[in-house]
């Protein structure tokens, strides 16, 4: 497998199979086509490359028919800070820094981390199952970030789904990425993240925080509700669901000029700040070694 599997860009045919189904022909022949350029570089003999490249080319060649007849719905997006970022930001703004230009900087997650970042996982899989059954998960439909935005767009517009997982916002060059949002029968919608937690802290609130303020630019007075759910129990059978809207409402003005902030930071030159109780507060620092390293 391994002679022609990194021939095959699996992310662009499952964005060509989504754009064809939604009747987006022009990106589906452009995701197809993107593929087929990559498969055409194989060399070898197994059947396996050789007739998915030819399905593609049958694909393409069909959808050009239809090219009059689709909508333009898929659209690739960028930005600039995205809520992950944020909440590091506001933490350290060294922090933000080095996470977007020094990555390879950052120390590895240790094994203990790694599965309360499992057990965090498995607690918001529980909640949407139980709690906000069937929905469309964006990120599995689409595999593609920088088209997340559009397709929960469509999503949304379309109405064809009341129940959406990792719906994406972007306002402002900023990314959201909601657990999930729910959308009632007059389009009113309500918001809720998921977070393995039993109470609120400080990062949790600049992770609502930033959402709510990109949520409130797209849907206005549609915004119902934006709620955070945290385990109730130590087994995570058992939540609680808080509407925080009215609180976070009042942190729109302090969460703009933090967003300002950031930008500019992550524009500028590594900042200088001394380590600090902030290092391990509300979490540990990903770049502790790297910082201990420079003093």
């Amino acid at each position: 497998m391994s002679d022609y599997i990194n021939y095959i860009d699996f992310r662009a045919i499952k964005l060509g199979d989504l754009a064809n189904k939604i009747g987006d022909y022009k990106c589906a022949i452009d995701s197809y086509s993107k593929a087929l350029d990559r498969l055409r570089n194989y060399q070898g003999d197994r059947m396996q490359p050789i007739m998915m490249a030819s399905d593609l080319v049958n694909k393409i060649d069909v959808l050009s028919k239809k090219t009059g007849e689709g909508k333009s719905i898929l659209k690739f997006d960028t930005w600039k800070l995205t809520k992950t970022s944020f909440v590091k930001g506001s933490q350290c703004l060294k922090y933000i820094f080095l996470d977007k230009h020094k990555k390879h900087e950052k120390t590895p997650i240790s094994k203990e981390k790694q599965a309360l970042f499992n057990r965090g996982h498995d607690f918001e899989e529980n909640v949407r199952k139980k709690g906000f059954p069937n929905g469309i998960n964006v990120k599995e439909d689409v595999a593609n970030f920088a088209y997340f935005n559009s397709y929960t767009r469509y999503l949304i517009k379309t109405n064809q789904q009341n129940v959406i997982y990792e719906a994406t916002i972007i306002e402002d060059d900023v990314l959201v990425m909601c657990d999930v949002l729910k959308i009632d029968n007059n389009g009113l919608i309500d918001i809720y993240e998921i977070k393995l937690n039993t109470e609120l802290n400080e990062a949790i609130i600049n992770d609502l925080s930033i959402q709510y303020l990109i949520c409130k630019k797209r849907f206005g007075d549609k915004l119902n509700t934006f709620n955070v759910i945290m385990r109730k129990d130590e087994i995570g059978e058992n939540w609680i669901i808080q509407n925080l809207k009215s609180d976070l409402e009042t942190r729109q003005n302090e969460t703009n000029n933090k967003i300002q902030i950031f930008k500019k930071t992550l524009q500028s030159i590594e900042p200088v700040i001394s380590m600090g109780e902030h290092c391990n507060t509300p979490y540990e620092c990903e770049f502790i070694d790297y910082c201990k390293n420079k003093c």
